[in-house]
């Protein structure tokens, strides 16, 4: 029997509409152990409960903020003595991660694939390594753990996609999609009077000379996919995390956005503008508010933001 442990974040956006096809699924499953949460308080004692019980798989029911704390915990408090893999439903308001490395489908269909494996041989076939983000010198938390970071004009993104894309209903792709191109019309009818604005960052990636350059957005991640199933990194080689920066005013950004967002590792655009490569260790002077998977953080005041990925979770994908 493989033991899966099941994570609920109850206040995500679908599951707020109530878990009745999901909990139909495992209903009577021995296999199964749920953990519902209607705080994230209650998570580390929850994770705490699946690692006494032995869970061979942890279940995360939820949008990215939930996989983020839910990754933070098992990599941060180590309750479990050899980390199980983890598998992603998509119940939130942006499931990105869990589009790139979680189960394929919606959510009770995934379950309930997963709930028929019984052979752990039948489970390792359908693992899918990735590499995991460490954040350091968020003001009031410890290190973090998750699978995109974004600062600069990103922060500004999400802002503007809750406050006026979700609020109308849009949830996930659809609301990624409105936010990206109503941003990209924005900048062409408004320039620099828009929404979004500069920030003067100081950057390091490894150990290459630092530079320091007014950017619109900040991008590093572990994901091979993004919104829009895009993919706006290149230049890559073996560093474990993607990092990508766009200078501001980003002066071409309209006429270069396609081959930003999609194409090979050589897009031949301005290195003035656009900067991307693989690295290992990314340091930011003069961060303002950042994002991890969705969540804002503000910098701990005087000290550089940190970002490694020096540990692989393995995600179920099938």
């Amino acid at each position: 029997m493989i033991r899966k442990g099941l994570i609920s974040n109850a206040r995500s956006e679908q599951n707020k509409r109530g878990m009745s096809e999901l909990e139909a699924v495992f209903e009577n499953d021995a296999s199964v152990l749920h953990r519902p949460l209607e705080s994230m308080d209650g998570l580390p004692g929850a994770i705490r409960d699946l690692a006494d019980w032995n869970a061979d798989v942890i279940v995360v029911n939820g949008g990215d903020g939930t996989v983020q704390a839910v990754l933070t915990e098992l990599l941060e408090a180590r309750p479990f003595a050899t980390l199980p893999p983890v598998a992603l439903l998509r119940r939130g308001n942006t499931n990105m991660t869990a589009a790139d490395c979680g189960m394929i489908g919606k959510a009770a269909p995934a379950l309930e694939r997963l709930t028929q494996l019984s052979e752990p041989a039948e489970l390792t076939r359908r693992l899918v390594p990735r590499p995991v983000l460490r954040l350091e010198n968020a003001l009031g938390y410890r290190p973090q753990r998750g699978m995109f970071f974004g600062a600069a004009g990103i922060v500004n993104a999400i802002e503007i996609c809750r406050e006026k894309v979700h609020a109308r209903g849009f949830q996930s792709e659809w609301a990624n999609g409105l936010t990206l191109g109503g941003l990209l019309l924005t900048w062409l009818l408004r320039g620099e009077r828009g929404p979004l604005q500069g920030e003067n960052l100081g950057i390091t990636l490894d150990d290459a000379a630092p530079w320091r350059k007014s950017q619109l957005l900040v991008l590093c991640t572990t994901l091979e996919r993004l919104v829009l199933n895009s993919r706006p990194f290149w230049n890559q080689d073996e560093g474990a995390m993607h990092f990508t920066s766009i200078a501001f005013p980003p002066r071409r950004i309209l006429r270069d956005a396609r081959r930003i967002l999609y194409g090979g590792n050589d897009r031949k655009l301005s290195s003035d503008l656009y900067r991307s490569q693989s690295a290992n260790k990314v340091m930011l002077e003069d961060c303002g508010a950042f994002t991890l998977d969705g969540q804002i953080f503000e910098p701990e005041p005087g000290r550089p933001v940190m970002l490694s990925a020096e540990e692989t979770v393995e995600f179920v994908r099938f």
